[in-house]
């Protein structure tokens, strides 16, 4: 009698063909062998058929649930030395805390940061980095008691690596050119975009901590400028416009979240503050004062400063929307948001300026950073950016032999603002 021919063994076939000893297709109930036969088919475990891969398909949008809130305050992350397990925390952590800190109320987008983006990120590696870095900062920045330090230089160190990388592996996405080919990518490039920003905010407050760590002192070189790395990730985001064009106005135009929020251009305007009038009032002062100080300076630097002088103009008018719509009492937090939209707003020649070093483009900038820190209360990622923002430009700006008078006052009407209530 010739010997039984030997299979695979599995533990998810059907009783039938377990008490047969033979193998089975699995592809039931019923399987090929007892459809064949006619026999009866049962299965130990449930199969994977239509109706359990259905469920484990996302929901329609209409029955997707808010998260359910955490009741007890999440304790200080443990740093995890090895890689593997490191994903797989700092990815826990931006499921269960981190995705908090991007959602909108108005726009009840919580399905989007904490399902589909960690889903997304498994097919797109900037997404993924991004995310794992942001993760990374945020740890970081729940680590500030003494014997939680070293776990925060370690944070700290993992999440600068996850956003070069992030950064390095978005750049060559730009650099391919590829359009837009499905709704995904879209909502893909948009989604990184938001966390740019926020990525542009959450590293900038730890750069000193940085510095000291990787040179064995304060930082200060132009590498780690404040100005740069804000610029540094504006470009990134304006690449992601690019690459976006057209569609991405019609994916807004469509989105049921975005629907939910009111444009910009819509928001209800509150009246300013004494020191805030004053300040936009000074810097328009500033800003026309620079073109009759050119004068008697060639043709070429007349040019430039008219250039620069319309940009900053634009710039202001910009900031002073921004201070109207979204400060004051009974403001939603979700609008106050739109504040971080003001450097694309107020353009690419107001940005060409601040890369020139204007003067009157790095007041204004440093009046943005006020307001930054105000909103910088309310979420981590924006803790100290605007205070970091505005020190470096006063500090640079005192520095100058033509810091006059007016220059003083403006730093001065910055920490004022910088200072006041939380909006």
């Amino acid at each position: 009698m010739p010997p039984r021919r030997s299979h695979q063994k599995s533990r998810r076939g059907c009783l039938t063909c377990k008490r047969a000893h033979v193998k089975c297709t699995q592809t039931g109930p019923p399987c090929d062998r007892c459809k064949l036969r006619g026999t009866a088919c049962e299965y130990l475990y449930a199969s994977p058929d239509s109706s359990s891969l259905a469920q484990a398909q996302d929901p329609p949008l209409l029955d997707r649930g808010a998260p359910v809130a955490a009741t007890e305050e999440e304790p200080p992350p443990l740093f995890l030395n090895e890689a593997g397990l490191l994903e797989l925390q700092l990815m826990h952590r931006w499921s269960t805390v981190t995705y908090k800190s991007l959602c909108s109320k108005v726009a009840e987008d919580d399905y989007i940061w904490q399902i589909a983006v960690p889903r997304w990120s498994l097919q797109h590696d900037f997404l993924r980095a991004g995310l794992f870095a942001l993760a990374a900062f945020d740890s970081a920045s729940c680590c500030s008691a003494p014997s939680g330090l070293p776990d925060r230089a370690k944070y700290l160190a993992v999440a600068v690596e996850y956003q070069t990388h992030a950064l390095n592996s978005f750049r060559r996405r730009l650099q391919q050119h590829q359009g837009i080919t499905d709704k995904e990518t879209c909502e893909v490039l948009l989604c990184f975009s938001l966390m740019l920003m926020v990525l542009a905010l959450a590293s900038s407050q730890f750069m000193v901590e940085l510095a000291c760590g990787s040179q064995g002192g304060g930082g200060g070189d132009d590498d780690e400028s404040m100005v740069l790395n804000t610029l540094t990730h504006f470009e990134l985001l304006r690449g992601c416009s690019t690459v976006l064009g057209d569609t991405a106005e019609q994916y807004l135009a469509q989105n049921s979240y975005i629907q939910k929020l009111t444009p910009f251009e819509m928001l209800p305007r509150s009246p300013l503050d004494d020191d805030t009038a004053v300040a936009l009032s000074q810097l328009m002062t500033a800003n026309m004062r620079r073109i009759n100080s050119t004068v008697d300076e060639c043709c070429e630097h007349q040019v430039q400063h008219a250039a620069h002088s319309e940009a900053c103009k634009k710039a202001i008018t910009m900031l002073e929307e921004c201070f109207a719509k979204c400060v004051g009492q009974g403001k939603d937090l979700d609008y106050q948001g739109y504040v971080l939209g003001w450097l694309n707003m107020a353009g690419e020649d107001y940005v060409y300026a601040i890369r020139a070093n204007d003067h009157v483009a790095l007041l204004v900038l440093m009046h943005w950073g006020a307001l930054v820190e105000r909103l910088g209360r309310r979420v981590w990622w924006a803790r100290d950016f605007g205070r970091l923002l505005v020190e470096e430009i006063s500090t640079k700006a005192l520095q100058r032999q033509t810091a006059d008078d007016l220059t003083t006052d403006l730093i001065a009407s910055a920490r004022r603002i910088m200072n006041g209530p939380a909006v």
